[in-house]
């Protein structure tokens, strides 16, 4: 039976189109390589969300190898990230319904730092019960030594929990380990399907 819902952040929780944001500090198409590529595809990006390299270090790391007048731009978005949190009414009001149907809800993203200074401005983290953030535990999805972690934290049963991510390696890797799971592609009347499928009581 179905106890405990665990949610991805991004692009599950909230909305983040990678390329609307960047442009948000670029405006052409080079520029946008640049930042997409070696800072948020970066090693020292998963660093940061490992919790082996400060926000500073990064910056110094990955400015050794980008062009002079992104060094400024590299710093800021660092510094900004996700601070604006574009709101997904829908997946809120599926979170609030699992809630007050008596699941327990829980966290489990790769994020740095950061995550304790924006995570104020998503609507749904007040639902969650537990929040396991991989710089916090030095462990990073898909590695199974994260999931195992995540479970001895809160206590869990991994089939008890149901765990809902954008990114199909992170499902694969939790089913793995008996942990049930779907892919969320950004249609909540597609994951209520599911859930409902999976036998999650959606309405009281």
């Amino acid at each position: 039976m179905i106890k405990n819902i665990v949610f991805d952040m991004g692009n599950v929780l909230t909305v983040y189109n990678a390329r609307e944001y960047i442009y948000g500090y670029v405006d052409n198409e080079e520029d946008f390589r640049w930042m997409k590529n070696h800072l948020c595809a970066s090693v020292e990006w998963l660093k940061m969300d490992r919790g082996t390299m400060t926000d500073d270090e990064a910056v110094r790391s990955v400015c050794k190898r980008m062009p002079q007048h992104l060094h400024s731009t590299v710093e800021r978005f660092v510094r900004e990230y996700r601070m604006v949190q574009p709101p997904n009414p829908p997946m809120e009001k599926l979170v609030e319904e699992l809630s007050q149907n008596g699941y327990d809800l829980y966290l489990m993203s790769n994020t740095s730092h950061r995550f304790r200074m924006f995570s104020q401005y998503i609507k749904s983290i007040a639902y969650m019960k537990g929040i396991w953030v991989s710089c916090e535990h030095g462990l990073l999805k898909p590695e199974p030594a994260a999931y195992l972690d995540f479970f001895q934290t809160f206590f869990l049963k991994p089939e008890e929990c149901f765990f809902i991510d954008d990114t199909p390696a992170n499902i694969e890797a939790a089913g793995n380990l008996g942990m049930d799971g779907c892919v969320y592609y950004g249609d909540v009347a597609e994951l209520r399907h599911f859930l409902g499928e999976k036998g999650v009581a959606l309405h009281k």
